[in-house]
């Protein structure tokens, strides 16, 4: 297999199973040298995480969000206040 055009399908467990297999192979380098690419390997899959999670959360405001047209509607004591004087939240 090539490393630099390894054959990933869109099956989860073969991948997983690469980045270990490749993790697997860096024991030669070396405890130290392994122990920094296990390090920068959960750092960059925390990075991928955050990034996946800021998408999805971009997409679901984006989906949420009012759009131009949309009627907005407005309670009538919230766009005037209280006729009567009184305050509710007592």
């Amino acid at each position: 297999m090539n490393l630099h055009e390894p054959n990933l399908s869109h099956d989860p467990d073969r991948q997983v199973g690469e980045v270990f297999r490749r993790l697997s192979s860096l024991k030669e380098l070396g405890e130290d040298a392994f122990e920094r690419a296990v390090r920068a390997v959960l750092v960059t899959l925390g990075r991928a995480a955050h990034e996946e999670g800021e998408r999805r959360a971009r997409r679901l405001a984006e989906r949420t969000a009012p759009q131009s047209g949309d009627v907005r509607v407005t309670a009538h004591a919230r766009r005037r206040g209280d006729p009567d004087g009184f305050d509710n939240a007592d």
